[in-house]
């Protein structure tokens, strides 16, 4: 339709007789799988003024019924499914917030969401070899995500232990023993940075281990519900964790310990700032809050690193070819921080493909996109 003025001017006379805004649709990509989802989101509440308006256009022609209810279920079904991985794209390439700790809730929510739609008829070919390849590929958790993810007060140890139980059983991998290997390396890192920033200890106060009242954090934890959200029973399992010490601790790796093996923080509102925690609480923690502080930094996504390529392209272009290398780092510079002042940092790419979808009515009244 998109390649005819007429069909859109017919079926812009159509909407309007509808009562419907109408509207043009933009195409999907082969290299960007997102924009299939962003197609039939916008799409599918037009199926029925479009597939009417086909119907009328081109049926007796075809000598057949173009979209036919079968088609629309399909499009559902995709879109259903395509669905949890554009929200987790979209969350993972965020860099306004710590992302490094997201990676193992979006696992498990991915885990769960193959496991629902391997037995979907329409989909099982398609899931199956998915599901197969998600199983080999995270089958070694990279340690950061696992450091980071244990580094958020939510979740510690315990929260840690539990999170890799839902994996397990969706994927069939065995993570029995990545616990240990996780808590070894993360002591042995521990150990760099409190020779590396020792001078921190004489700011180090001290720590009582008692244990805050355990609550939940999701699929995390058990079935009790607290607040709205399930939490762990009152009796922590003696077989996944230690039982935290009461006593007061000043040795070398008891800032670790007594970190690791408390109980976690039961903060769960969306608006919890791991980063302000870790501030808050540098007295009490004052090397692990560095390593907290570094580890939280790194980002999951490769958005941050494209975006710059991206930016510098719109900078040197066929007028621009005699900048220096100095004058393309400052007007680099000076775009970064302009962005960053609006909060509007490697975000062009998402929102010009957004904008692409959406800014594409077709009435006189509304939108940029609109035909005069």
């Amino acid at each position: 339709m998109n390649s005819s003025n007429q069909r859109i001017a017919a079926y812009k006379s159509y909407c309007i007789a509808m009562g419907v805004r109408p509207r043009k649709f933009g195409l999907d990509m082969d290299v960007r799988w997102n924009s299939t989802y962003l197609m039939l989101k916008h799409l599918l509440p037009y199926k029925s003024t479009f597939s009417v308006f086909m119907d009328t256009q081109y049926k007796q022609a075809m000598n057949k019924t173009l979209l036919t209810d079968d088609h629309w279920e399909v499009a559902e079904k995709i879109l259903s499914f395509l669905e949890l991985f554009y929200e987790c794209t979209l969350e993972l390439s965020g860099v306004y917030y710590p992302t490094a700790p997201l990676m193992l809730h979006h696992l498990i929510d991915i885990s769960s969401h193959l496991n629902k739609y391997v037995n979907n008829a329409l989909l099982r070919n398609i899931v199956l070899p998915m599901k197969a390849k998600f199983a080999k590929y995270w089958k070694n958790i990279p340690m950061l995500y696992s450091f980071a993810f244990v580094l958020d007060p939510r979740a510690k140890m315990r929260g840690f232990h539990k999170a890799l139980t839902l994996p397990s059983q969706l994927t069939s991998n065995d993570y029995a023993n990545y616990y240990d290997s996780v808590r070894s390396e993360l002591t042995a890192i521990f150990s760099k940075y409190d020779l590396r920033f020792s001078g921190q200890n004489a700011q180090r106060k001290q720590v009582q281990v008692a244990g805050k009242k355990r609550k939940a954090w999701g699929k995390i934890y058990g079935s009790e519900v607290v607040g709205g959200l399930s939490g762990p029973s009152s009796t922590p399992d003696p077989s996944s964790t230690p039982e935290p010490s009461t006593s007061f601790m000043f040795e070398s790796h008891a800032e670790l310990l007594s970190y690791l093996d408390s109980d976690p923080v039961s903060e769960y509102d969306d608006d919890f700032n791991i980063l302000s925690w870790w501030r808050d609480h540098r007295r009490a923690y004052p090397v692990l809050s560095i390593l907290a502080k570094d580890v939280m930094t790194v980002p999951v996504s490769t958005i941050s690193s494209e975006s710059t390529f991206s930016l510098v392209g719109r900078v040197i272009e066929e007028r621009r070819r005699s900048l220096t290398s100095d004058m393309v780092e400052m007007l680099s510079c000076l775009k970064d921080w302009e962005l960053g002042a609006a909060r509007q940092q490697h975000e062009v790419e998402n929102e010009e493909l957004l904008f692409a979808f959406e800014d594409l009515f077709i009435d006189e009244d509304h939108g940029a996109g609109a035909v005069q």
